[in-house]
């Protein structure tokens, strides 16, 4: 089908008020402490070699063993990933449908106390990290006890908070510059989809099925665009071609022919953030992301095109693959 070029249009007040009236800023403020203090001339005399990499990096020493920290930042990403799962990044934060701003309040609250409660262990075993990152590196256990902070003065540098907040744009600022903002993000949550989506390419790479497990990065990312298609109109196209497709698998076993070039097509389209846009303000059709037929894998072609009949000459028989997929996407409609 002949794609034209949609009217362009623009983000006006009345777009912000509907975006910021439906959607909850998430900031999270997480204080972590690095376990990292300033190298100081003095720590490179103290030993008969150079400071081991483990121990000394980018300026710093550190005094604690990173294992120890890194359950707190696992604990930042997990919070990251269910914000980002049906949220944006917007201002430093991530804007959430408020429609599901209270579920995520709630996991937020408890990802924050579970990481306190983390923050909690690792100071009543303070001393006893310190004492076993000296007994690793003797040679420079001065140096470390040295720059060791007493652990009150540590627990200050823990804090996990999550705030919730409400996006308006001041009466007071002339050049108001949220519209621009939020004229951007639609391409930011494509950028992210592009991300989510890389893996998929590797369950297209030179397989003739597709394992059903790849359908899960498929439905995260439809749980994703479903939550924010109100956001820009570019979405539903998308959102609407991965449910269709969804709803056409078989309920087990491995997905194979027409169904594997359709999926095929999807994730050409959900791996590349310029691709949706361009979809999804009708400028690309979905066929023109098929496969053409040297590129697919040999057993991909069980959907067998229609045959050409030996009566034909030359230029009817160089058949376009866009109109022979047209045709059986049209049988399986039917």
């Amino acid at each position: 089908s002949t794609m034209t070029d949609p009217t362009p249009t623009t983000t006006t007040c009345a777009d912000v008020l509907r975006l910021t009236e439906q959607m909850t800023l998430f900031r999270i403020d997480f204080r972590i402490w690095s376990g990292r203090k300033q190298l100081r001339a003095e720590d490179l005399h103290l030993g008969t070699e150079r400071p081991p990499e483990d121990l000394v990096s980018l300026g710093s020493k550190k005094v604690c063993n990173p294992e120890a920290l890194r359950v707190f930042h696992r604990h930042k990403k997990q919070l990251e990933r269910e914000l980002l799962a049906v949220g944006t990044r917007f201002l430093g934060g991530y804007l959430v449908p408020d429609r599901l701003a209270a579920d995520l309040q709630t996991s937020a609250a408890t990802i924050s106390a579970e990481a306190q409660v983390d923050a909690e262990h690792f100071l009543t075993d303070y001393d006893r990290h310190i004492d076993a990152w000296c007994a690793a590196y003797p040679d420079w256990s001065a140096a470390i006890r040295r720059a060791v902070d007493p652990v009150e003065q540590v627990r200050r540098q823990f804090r996990f908070r999550v705030q919730e907040l409400r996006i308006e744009s001041s009466p007071v600022v002339s050049a108001d510059t949220l519209i621009d903002d939020l004229e951007d993000v639609g391409e930011t949550i494509f950028t992210e989809v592009e991300q989510l989506a890389r893996v998929l390419e590797h369950s297209f790479d030179v397989q003739a099925q597709l394992s059903r497990r790849a359908l899960g990065t498929f439905r995260r990312v439809l749980e994703k665009l479903d939550a924010l298609s109100f956001v820009d109109r570019r979405i539903d196209p998308v959102v609407t071609a991965i449910s269709q497709w969804l709803a056409r698998l078989q309920a087990s076993g491995p997905i194979a022919g027409q169904p594997f070039l359709d999926g095929w097509a999807l994730m050409r389209l959900v791996s590349d953030a310029e691709t949706m846009a361009r979809h999804g303000a009708g400028l690309l059709a979905l066929d023109a992301l098929m496969p053409s037929h040297d590129k697919r894998p040999a057993s991909a072609t069980a959907v067998s095109p229609p045959t050409i009949a030996d009566n034909h000459n030359a230029a009817e028989s160089t058949c376009d693959f866009d109109a022979l997929f047209e045709a059986t996407n049209a049988e399986v409609a039917d």
